[in-house]
This record gives structure tokens, C-alpha cells and sequence, in this order.
């Protein structure tokens, strides 16, 4: 009754305002007071749709519904033959979270080490229904010479060490998510996330005016916006449903949202669900979502692991997640790590002794071994593959990639050290706008598994993967299959094909024009000096231009180009004979795989990221099917990894043997012209390790591929490489014959600096050096089969 009478004397009152002002004003003022009370009940109307449409639709995510899409690596083949300390056995260990232990290991996760044993008791793998199992490997010099499952002691061929989670992907970005349940989460991490952010979630219904009326007050005498009023309901409507765009229309959906959502759901739900789903920044490529998880990527802990600094690190990353992130800024992080503390401590959340502690502690991050992995470039790779074979991406399914963490975590660091040491050196490096960018492949000869995969220098700068998208020229890469052209064709021609003694001439030549132009070409050695009669080895060796045409020449355009097609050169050629020089463009990834085929006797296999595909309940639904063909023959490829041996011993890539690469290794440098790229790849009979260094926009380097590629190609075949790596197998139709290098004949006892060649049999020499003379004695040794 009270109200009808204050509303009757209110409208009496607005009636005798009307009546004391002049009518027109007086018609005015009814009409505003009209409009603005249908405007008022159109919005209130329209905000009480809108309400009920989100009640009939809003839904929290509860648990993990809707698992994102998993990207694992390969598992690491532990085996007898395996060099400790070169395979990174207990760097991997250390990464993958295992514990040194004095004693057995008792648990899975343990593992013990001496001189001429290690114990491992390895996790249990549900993807590949590999239980748990403890191990002995028995070593010998830095090698694991036997391998025995314990306690039973029966002799094992291998056994893996589990894979790890490489990346995540979920609502179209780079993400991995964990639910926890809120009773698994600490309750002091609970205390802190509402002290900060929300001191009143338990008592609004989703808005909090006072915060608000606070907010609106300090940001009035700071003239700025220093603080908001937003309460966790409302910041998790803002998370899930709407973009991060400042709008009035976005600001009064999310308060519409908070108030649907209190109504909706209990505040344990609703505090269960912010605490999985708000977002705390990147690590690389990776978003990260929920405290479990800024747990793992920024201190590589579960969350009951936690200790207080590094709760409240990740609190004081919800008002700034990129800008207080440990792994941008130590400083920024710490500072307001100690804001959350000293609010904490206020509140009496912390005692005194508690912050002091805290506050004082070094802000330390320590990426997890899922972190460790990341390879943004190669997971772009991988999954634009998946696509291409499914026809989509599914929401959730589990990739295993063929990717190994710890070399694709080398392989990023030696590539980015690398090139800041070369914009040190030669200082022009980092004039004219662009830097100075890179890329590595390694992947393994025989499978043709891409083991790490490194795109460029930053993927947060740049998601352009120069491994695989960027076609450069090839330059002197291509030499080494110009000769094995030449050596094929020798197999039908006898003592007349080419061979590694066969002498070329290393003089000014001229020949049609290049490009199918009129006039003519006169190609040149990089140094712009010639050397004469050269063998075919020393040409190689010293990667000289003019014998590579000449060659080239000898063998016919159309055989080279096939050659070349055989081995996995998908890129088209130039229509002359300049592709002997590597003036058609080719990707890292394509090269190093034809590289690949060097090293496995002729023998292609298509590079693949990708093992296998699983539906989440295990389910295989897709596997990667082996792509060979024999490109080659062996002998052919041998005599060519033979040349390229030579690369390394004594040619343009000798520094590598001072930079620490030991063991057999065959290589190439590429330098294009005008230095615009550099290269190096170099094999074993088991990887394939390949560099490239140069600008996007082309400009030239002004350095050779030993000057720029080459160092970082060592810095990361050092380590990857061990001191004791075999030789490449001799295969069958393959004889060694003693020859003098000045003439390419065999040798006589004349002859001051004899050489072991080798020849595809019946392409070996007959006759005796000429210029040395002697030869009696060798011939009668022939003859009665003597040697």
C-alpha cells in the first residue's frame, strides 16, 4: 500500500512539473519520458530473451567431455648396439620425469646407474598395452652389450621408453588439457584464486556490484582502467562463450551469461570449471588452459606438488597471462607473484614467516618433458598430413608421430644458437630489415622417419616451415646425383662409363645458353680458378662446377631428370644443363630424403611424421604404408657415399671434422648462386641430418654453405653421432683397385701418391699409370692372380 501511495504522490509531482513548464516543453519532455520507457522495456525485454535463450542452451564443460586431439612422439628403442651417452639415454630419462635412485629401482619412474650397468624400471604404456616392467642393460665402453627383464633375468631385443604428449589441439588451437576435479585440487590453491580474484563468489548471484562500484572508484582516480570488477562467473562466461573484444554488448551478454550460469549450476560446478578452463598463456606454441596445466608446462608438477610461490606465480597469471608469464618475463612474473603474496599474507591467507619465504625464493620455471617437446612447426606438418589422409581432423583422436623429443629439442637449440653466432661473426648478417633464418631435417636412412623437424628460427615470429614450404635452389646438392647418373650408365658400358678415376677437365668451357635462351653459357667455379685434369672423386670432393656440367652432359638431360624424379626431386627442372648446378628450387624435406636414398643403397622411402592414427578408445584407423622403390642400384649409391666421404675427410666439408664430428660420415655443401643459400646435409647408414641458412626475401648471404650451414650441421651431427659409427657395407659388384689420383690409371710402384678407389665391377681400369711409367711387376701379379 506504501507503494501505491509513493507512486501516486510521484506521479502528482511529475504532473505538476509538467503543468509549471510551457506547454510545448511540457509535450516535449512527455514524449521523451514515452520514448525512453519503451527503449527501457525493449532492452529489459530483450535482455530477458536473451536470458532465456542462454538458459535452454548455456552448458558447462563437466569433466573431460571432449578430449582434444592428441600429438605423441615416437617411443625410444632402447637396444644391445646403443651408445649411452650419443643416444641421449639419460638426458631422455631426466626429461621424461624418471628418478635417479641409489638402490634397485622399486617403482616405476626410478632408474640407477654405475659404470657397466643401469637399472630401469619403465612406465607402463596403455597406448601400446605395454605394462610396466624393470630391466638391467649390461654396458661395455659407453654401449649397451646386453639387455635382460628382471627379476627373471631373460634376455630382451628391446624395449621402449614411453612416448610423450608433443602437442594437443582443441577448439583450432595448440592446447592439452587434464580435468581435475575441484576436491583433487589444493584447497590452499582454492583460497588464493578467491582471495584474488573473487572474495564474494561464494555470497553474489554472478555479479558483484560492490567490486564493480570499487572498480569504477579507483579506475576514476587513476584515470585509467587499473582494475575490474569482474567476478569468476563472469570471467568464465567471458571464456567460454565470447570473444575478448571490449564492447558494451559483449559486457552486458557476459553479466546476462553470469547470472544464467549461477542459476544454472552450483557454484562448485561453476568454480570446478573455471579452474580447468581459464587461460594462462602460451609456452611456444602451446595455450595453456586451467591451473593443472600451467602447472605442468611452467614447473613440470602435478598440482599437489606445488609449493606457495608457484601457486601464487600461477594466480598472478590470470590478470596478465602472457604478460606475468614466467617463460616471457622472470622479472614481470616475480613482481607480480609478490603481489599475490602480499595480498595473501593481508588477508591472513599466509602467515608472516610463510611470505617471507616465499617472497624471497628465486622464481625458477622448469618445463615439463610434455613442454620439452613441443616442435611447432613439424606439428603444423603433421597435422596438415593427417588431413591429407583422413580428409579432416577429427575432433579427438591420438597421433603418434615418428618425431624424437630430444633431437627435436637439440636440433631447435642448435639451429637458434647457430644463427646468432653467425650474426655475431659477419655483423652485415643482421642489416636490411629481415633475419636471418633457418632450417633442419633429421631423419632416419632406412625408415625415412622424420625425426625432428625444425622450421625456422621463431615460431612466434614466423609459422612459415622453411623445411618444407620454402623452395630455394639447390646448388651443389644436386652434384652428387649428376655423378651417380654417370655411374649407372656405366654399368653398360664398360671401362668407357664413368668412374670415380675417370679425369675430367677443369678449364673454361662454353655451351648453349641456359633457360633454352639464344647465345651461350659459360659456367665457372665458385672461385673462379680451374684446376686441369681432375678425377671425377677430386671434382666431387671440391664441388667444382664445370667437370658437374661436363658430366651432366655426358650422361643426357633426360636421364638426369629421371634420375633425379627416382629419388624424390618432385620440384620441375630447368630445361638445361644448369640443373647440374642445382638452379631448379627443392625443399630441405625432399633433399635430405633423397639423401636418404644415398645412404640406404639406392633405396627411396618417402619421409613420414606419422606412424599410425588411434580413435581414442585405442582403435587403429589409419597406418602409415611404406613407400620404397629402388631408385638406384647399390653399387651405384656406394660408389657415390664414397666420393661424399671423401666431402668431409678432405673436401669443402672438412671443418666438420674440427668442429668434433667423428665417425664415418658422408656429406655435401650447397652454395647457390649469388650465395643466397647455404646447405649441408651429410648420412650415416643411419641419419640423415640437413641444414639450410638464408633470408626469405632472398638477399644474398655472402657466405658459402661450409661458412654458414655447416657449423650448425656439426654443432648438432656431434652430438647425434657417435665416434665409433660404422662404416658404410661394401655391397656385391663392388671392387677396390690401387690408382695413381694424376692420371686416374691404376698405380705403380712408381707412382709417389697411390689411392684405393673404388669402381663398379668392370668399370675399373686396365691400363697403368702413363706419366710414373712401370706397371711389369703389377701386370705379372695380375696374371697369376696375385692380388
Amino acid at each position: 500500500m506504501s507503494f501505491l501511495v509513493a507512486l501516486g504522490v510521484g506521479l502528482a509531482m511529475e504532473r505538476q512539473v509538467i503543468r509549471e513548464v510551457s506547454p510545448g516543453r511540457g509535450r516535449w519532455l512527455r514524449r521523451s519520458l514515452v520514448v525512453l520507457s519503451k527503449v527501457a522495456a525493449l532492452g529489459i525485454t530483450m535482455l530477458t530473451g536473451y536470458g532465456l535463450f542462454l538458459s535452454a542452451t548455456l552448458t558447462l564443460p563437466r569433466g573431460d567431455e571432449h578430449p582434444p586431439l592428441l600429438i605423441y612422439s615416437a617411443p625410444f628403442m632402447i637396444t644391445p648396439g646403443l651408445h649411452v651417452t650419443h643416444a641421449g639415454l639419460i638426458e631422455r630419462l631426466r626429461q621424461l620425469g624418471y628418478r635417479l635412485v641409489t638402490t634397485s629401482p622399486r617403482v616405476a619412474g626410478e632408474y640407477a646407474a654405475t659404470a657397466d650397468t643401469m637399472e630401469i624400471f619403465l612406465r607402463a604404456q596403455p597406448e601400446s598395452r605395454v605394462p610396466a616392467q624393470l630391466v638391467r642393460l649390461y654396458l661395455a665402453g659407453g654401449t649397451i652389450r646386453e639387455l635382460r627383464a628382471l627379476p627373471d633375468g631373460r634376455p630382451l631385443p628391446w624395449v621402449f621408453l614411453e612416448p610423450v604428449v608433443v602437442s594437443g589441439l582443441r577448439d583450432g588451437t595448440k592446447q592439452v588439457r587434464e580435468w581435475i576435479a575441484l576436491d583433487r585440487m589444493p584447497p590452499l590453491l582454492i583460497q588464493m584464486v578467491l582471495a584474488i580474484e573473487d572474495r564474494r563468489f561464494f555470497s553474489h548471484l554472478g555479479i558483484d556490484p560492490i567490486a564493480i562500484g570499487r572498480a569504477l572508484w579507483v579506475n576514476l582516480l587513476r584515470g585509467s582502467v587499473v582494475e575490474g570488477g569482474s567476478t569468476l562467473t563472469q570471467q568464465l562466461a567471458k571464456t567460454l562463450y565470447y570473444s575478448p573484444q571490449r564492447t558494451m554488448s559483449r559486457k552486458l551478454k557476459e553479466l546476462v551469461a553470469a547470472m544464467v550460469l549461477e542459476l544454472k549450476y552450483s557454484k562448485r560446478e561453476i568454480l570446478e570449471s573455471y579452474l580447468n578452463e581459464i587461460y594462462l598463456g602460451q609456452f611456444g606454441s602451446m595455450s595453456i588452459y586451467g591451473v593443472g596445466e600451467a602447472a605442468r608446462r611452467y614447473f613440470g608438477k602435478n598440482l599437489d606438488e606445488l609449493s606457495v610461490e608457484e601457486m601464487a606465480t600461477i594466480v598472478g597469471l590470470i590478470k596478465g597471462p602472457n604478460r606475468y608469464s614466467p617463460a616471457r618475463s622472470l622479472a614481470q612474473a616475480t613482481e607480480r607473484r609478490n603481489v599475490v603474496l602480499r595480498r595473501l599474507r593481508d588477508q591472513g591467507i599466509v602467515s608472516e614467516e610463510v611470505w617471507a619465504k616465499a617472497a624471497h625464493r628465486p622464481l625458477r620455471i622448469v618445463p615439463s618433458r610434455d613442454a620439452m617437446g613441443d616442435a611447432p612447426h613439424a606439428v603444423d606438418f603433421i597435422l596438415h598430413e593427417v588431413e591429407q589422409a583422413l580428409g579432416s581432423l577429427p575432433e579427438s583422436m591420438k597421433i603418434f608421430s615418428t618425431l624424437d623429443p630430444w633431437i627435436q629439442q637439440m636440433a631447435e637449440q642448435v639451429l637458434r644458437e647457430g644463427l646468432d653466432q653467425l650474426e655475431k661473426t659477419y655483423p652485415w648478417l643482421k642489416e636490411g630489415g629481415q633475419a636471418l633464418e633457418g632450417a633442419v631435417i633429421v631423419l632416419e636412412a632406412k625408415t625415412g622417419r622424420v625425426r625432428a623437424m625444425v622450421g625456422g628460427r621463431d615460431y612466434r615470429v614466423s609459422q612459415f616451415n622453411r623445411a618444407v614450404q620454402a623452395h630455394r635452389s639447390a646448388g651443389s646438392l644436386l652434384k652428387p646425383f649428376v655423378y651417380l647418373a654417370g655411374f649407372e650408365a656405366a654399368r653398360t658400358q664398360g671401362t668407357a662409363g664413368l668412374t670415380p678415376a675417370t679425369m675430367l677437365n677443369d678449364k673454361p668451357v662454353t655451351l648453349g645458353a641456359k633457360d633454352g635462351k639464344t647465345g651461350s653459357w659459360s659456367p665457372q667455379n665458385y672461385d673462379r680458378r680451374y684446376r686441369g685434369a681432375v678425377t671425377a672423386r677430386a671434382a666431387l670432393e671440391q664441388s667444382l662446377n664445370i667437370p658437374a656440367v661436363l658430366v651432366a652432359q655426358r650422361v643426357g638431360l633426360a636421364q638426369l631428370v629421371t634420375l633425379l624424379q627416382a629419388f624424390g626431386i618432385a620440384t620441375p627442372q630447368s630445361p638445361d644443363l644448369s640443373v647440374a648446378l642445382g638452379s631448379s628450387s627443392v625443399s630441405l624435406l625432399e633433399v635430405a630424403s633423397a639423401y636418404g636414398g644415398l645412404a640406404n643403397g639406392g633405396v627411396v622411402l618417402s619421409p613420414s611424421v606419422i606412424s599410425r592414427v588411434d580413435e581414442t578408445n585405442g582403435e587403429t584407423i589409419w597406418n602409415r604404408a611404406a613407400d620404397r622403390r629402388q631408385a638406384a642400384s647399390p653399387q651405384g649409391a656406394y660408389l657415390v657415399t664414397s666420393l661424399l666421404k671423401g666431402v668431409i675427410d678432405r673436401g669443402t666439408g672438412a671443418k666438420a671434422r674440427s668442429l668434433g664430428v667423428e665417425g664415418v660420415v658422408a656429406g655435401k655443401t650447397g652454395t647457390t648462386d649469388g650465395y643466397r643459400d647455404a646447405w649441408f646435409i651429410g648420412y650415416t647408414t643411419d641419419l640423415v641430418i640437413g641444414v639450410w641458412v638464408g633470408f626469405d626475401d632472398e638477399r644474398p648471404l655472402k657466405l658459402t654453405g661450409a661458412q654458414a650451414a655447416l657449423p650448425i650441421w656439426s654443432k648438432l651431427a656431434a652430438r647425434l653421432i657417435p665416434p665409433d659409427q660404422p662404416d658404410f657395407p661394401m655391397p656385391e659388384g663392388v671392387v677396390e683397385r690401387r690408382i695413381d689420383p694424376h692420371t686416374g690409371q691404376l698405380a705403380t710402384a712408381q707412382c709417389p701418391e697411390p689411392i684405393t678407389e673404388v669402381f663398379i665391377a668392370g668399370t675399373e681400369p686396365s691400363d697403368y699409370c702413363e706419366i710414373h711409367g712401370g706397371g711389369l711387376w703389377e701386370r705379372l701379379k695380375r696374371t697369376f692372380g696375385l692380388f
